[in-house]
């Protein structure tokens, strides 16, 4: 599942939670169907379940990209602190001509994107 779909599906405070509650070593992924997080063994291609202790590529079809997750909600964090899309985009338009390049509006950029890629909008 892409995590667009799954912030569609079980929404934004579901989403901060996935992230949020993830533990404090290296957490590659978060399964849907099960709702534990997914940890990648250095050496193969199997995902580790932490219910079953077990090691199986049948969990991959439900993975969520934790890193891809977190970028999406740090994306609509952004949205947010600008009052919403329209905020965003406007704060976006009005940038100055010599922003390019610079990471600030790159985020920006990459965090309308994002809110289009999830919720629609996009021109």
């Amino acid at each position: 599942m892409k995590p667009e779909q799954f912030i569609r599906d079980f929404g934004e405070k579901k989403a901060r939670e996935v992230v949020e509650g993830a533990p404090g070593f290296p957490v590659f992924g978060y399964c849907t169907l099960t709702g534990n997080y997914i940890f990648k063994r250095s050496n193969a291609t199997a995902y580790y379940h932490n219910e079953t202790n077990s090691w199986s590529e049948d969990y991959a079809i439900e993975l969520i990209l934790l890193e891809d997750l977190k970028r999406l909600v740090e994306s609509l964090d952004i949205i947010e602190f600008h009052e919403g899309i329209s905020g965003a985009k406007l704060v976006y338009k009005l940038r100055p001509s010599d922003a390019e390049g610079v990471d600030l509006w790159v985020r920006l950029e990459r965090a309308i994107k994002d809110h289009e890629s999830i919720y629609g909008g996009g021109e």
